[in-house]
């Protein structure tokens, strides 16, 4: 079943779009943590970024890059870029995507704390990762 968001790229919803491009799309969120909080969806549906295609990916840093450069104009503000990867990161719609939420005066979502790594512990996560990241 396709998700929200794309239902919203195929036009069968509305929304208000910032653009639309061949591989992505941005659009107004209109649950909005601040106002000018757009979210950047690529047209290609994927719960997770990891499931997105190449081409897809490749051409995000640009994209990003501007949107951030125009939240940041018309907002004059700082920017959050935000991607809540999976139900237990807080995404809520299964397409993966992007918030890109201007931020000014303080008023910024502080991290829920600082995990304290146990003696060892910071040095076998970055092993573990690096081992991931190599394939």
């Amino acid at each position: 079943m396709p998700s929200l968001f794309a239902k919203i790229i195929a036009g069968e919803v509305p929304a208000q779009f910032v653009f639309q491009e061949r591989l992505w799309v941005a659009f107004m969120d209109i649950k909005p943590t601040n106002p000018g909080h757009v979210l950047l969806v690529p047209r290609a549906e994927s719960p997770f970024i990891s499931g997105l295609p190449e081409e897809t990916l490749a051409a995000l840093g640009a994209y990003a890059a501007r949107l951030v450069a125009a939240v940041r104009q018309v907002a004059a503000a700082d920017v959050n870029v935000v991607l809540n990867d999976g139900p237990a990161a807080g995404q809520v719609v299964p397409h993966a995507h992007f918030h890109v939420i201007p931020r000014s005066g303080g008023a910024h979502a502080p991290f829920a704390g600082h995990y304290a790594y146990r003696d060892g512990e910071l040095e076998r996560w970055a092993v573990r990762l690096r081992a991931a990241w190599d394939g």
